[in-house]
């Protein structure tokens, strides 16, 4: 047990490698905490990433704690993925500001660090909601700071900060109505109190079992990239190699059914060099892939990895490399980026004016630094961002912030729908940042978003519950209702929109799985119901929501 009052650097960094061994430890208790039922659980992935990327950039660990702090803070601001992930960057952010120049932490002053680290987290937020990581930040240490003496330790103190967490966390249902509704705490608060809670294991000398690569030093292959060979001004023409080890497992799938033959003609269609083979119940690829949070995300449908390996083979070509960074181009006046995913949705984008779409989505939010390196690429005086997300407009804010190359506009779409009717109404090449601005914001009003999806865990929809792996209809973000099969579900949701009658014209992006008979059926039945509604299909090819649908 370690009684300390006082911390230096190399201490501090030791604790902030326990915070984010703990979090790893309980990542998956967290992502299970979303609210939304769809199978991605992307809030303690989206912290887990933003962490591992503030670590990697602290460069001496006997450095000053201030300098450590505002290392930490800088990794974690360019590595920011989803809304967990930017409050958590903007957290850590204000708790280094707190301890400018300090060579040493005191409790004292880890205390007022933590204050300011609540308080930089709100002002980041332009519509703060209470019941979330920003309650929880704020509650604990404001009734926990009442309690220092002076002459406390960092056992007493942490132990009553993460009492109060846990008490905060707990009323979070009480502030938060969906959360009440969905019988869960807060997922952003719960993963900032598992932070600490590793904090506390630090001093106490109780030992977590986690294990990952970016918390280990020795012998680190990150210490032996060239990173010249593949900057932000670098197009990723190669893919990923990608290599790992499937562990089946039965809490997933019965193992015993597990088809291996369709395992490969699924990666087939994801990747190129696919060696894939079963060994009892572990599963072994190799592939190249553009996509590989795709492949990631598919495997553990089925189970969880027991080794894993990523290398980006840009790296083995420089020279390609080099003459990539011609094709930049001369600097435009207006340039579009949007986030897509799905191989269908994607070119659809690519055919809509769109200068650059990069692959992120619902389960792997795109982080701040990819969109800085896409912003540099497209090379313009005026870029247009469409998101297409929710869960990543505060990382598409905060980076159109830092990007000091030309002037980033951030079209706060918030779903696919919305970016595919936004860049439908864009037309004149001609038209200036204003213009371009009206143009994409007009494409989304009057249209009706819908999405049908396979529920990956029992959803409660108006106070009635949908078991798992029923099909769920949502309106926006609105959960209305859910069948056991997706024609159903399509034609209920479409009943349920106010003025389906006054609608002409349905978009519908379909779902990898989606089966080519299902989509038959469901055009025949929604053409015999609404005939006035004209229906084009897109074989989208996004792997999370079965049917992107958008009405007008």
């Amino acid at each position: 047990m370690n009684n300390q009052s006082i911390i230096n650097g190399s201490t501090f960094v030791e604790l902030l490698k326990y915070g984010y061994k703990n979090l790893l430890a309980h990542l998956q208790i967290i992502n299970d905490l979303n609210v939304f039922p769809v199978p991605d659980g992307d809030t303690g992935t989206n912290m887990k990433l933003t962490y591992s990327n503030g670590l990697k950039t602290i460069t001496d660990d006997d450095a000053d704690v201030g300098v450590i702090a505002d290392e930490l803070a800088r990794g974690m601001l360019f590595g920011a993925r989803g809304n967990s992930g930017v409050l958590l960057s903007q957290y850590f952010r204000g708790f280094a500001d707190s301890i400018v120049n300090k060579k040493e932490l005191s409790v004292h002053d880890f205390a007022f660090a933590m204050v300011g680290a609540y308080k930089n987290a709100y002002n980041a937020c332009a519509d703060v909601a209470e019941g979330t990581i920003l309650t929880v930040a704020r509650e604990s240490i404001e009734a926990a700071k009442y309690c220092l003496t002076g002459e406390e330790n960092y056992i007493d103190f942490l132990t009553k900060v993460v009492l109060e967490m846990r008490k905060s966390l707990d009323n979070t249902p009480n502030l938060l109505p969906v959360l009440k509704e969905n019988g869960v705490v807060d997922s952003g608060g719960k993963g900032l109190l598992t932070i600490f809670e590793g904090y506390l294991s630090f001093f106490t000398g109780k030992e977590i079992d986690a294990q990952d690569d970016e918390v280990i030093e020795e012998s680190s292959p990150m210490d032996k990239i060239d990173y010249s060979a593949f900057n932000e001004n670098s197009v990723l023409d190669y893919g990923y190699c990608t290599e790992f080890l499937l562990q089946l497992l039965t809490s997933k799938i019965d193992v015993a059914s597990f088809d291996i033959n369709e395992f490969i003609a699924w990666m087939q269609a994801h990747g190129e060099s696919l060696v894939c083979f079963q060994t009892g119940t572990i599963v072994k690829v190799h592939i190249h892939t553009k996509t590989p949070y795709v492949v990631i995300e598919y495997a553990q449908r089925f189970g969880e990895f027991v080794a894993f390996k990523m290398e980006n083979m840009a790296l083995q070509h420089n020279n390609v490399i080099k003459e990539e960074k011609k094709k930049r181009g001369e600097r435009r006046k207006i340039a579009i980026v949007t986030i897509a995913q799905g191989d269908g949705v994607i070119d659809s984008f690519k055919n809509l004016r769109t200068d650059l779409v990069l692959n992120g989505g619902q389960t792997m939010n795109t982080s701040v630094s990819e969109m800085i390196d896409a912003f540099s690429y497209v090379n313009a005086d005026d870029i247009f961002l469409l998101p297409n997300e929710s869960n990543m407009i505060k990382t598409a804010h905060q980076a159109a912030d830092l990007f000091k190359d030309g002037k980033v506009h951030v079209i706060e779409t918030k779903s696919i729908q919305e970016g595919f009717a936004a860049l439908n109404n864009y037309f004149d090449d001609d038209l200036g940042p204003k213009e371009v601005e009206a143009c994409l914001l007009e494409g989304i009003e009057g249209m009706t978003p819908l999405t049908i999806f396979k529920s990956g865990k029992d959803a409660n929809i108006n106070g009635e519950i949908a078991p798992k792996g029923n099909y769920v209809e949502a309106l926006g973000h609105k959960l209305i209702g859910y069948q056991d099969n997706l024609v159903d579900a399509t034609i209920e949701a479409f009943g349920k929109i106010d003025d389906v009658e006054d609608k002409s014209f349905a978009f519908i992006f379909v779902g990898q799985m989606v089966k080519d008979e299902d989509m038959e059926i469901l055009q025949e039945a929604l053409s015999e119901k609404y005939p006035q509604i004209e229906i084009g299909l897109i074989a989208g090819k996004q792997d999370v929501y079965d049917l992107l649908i958008g009405l007008y």
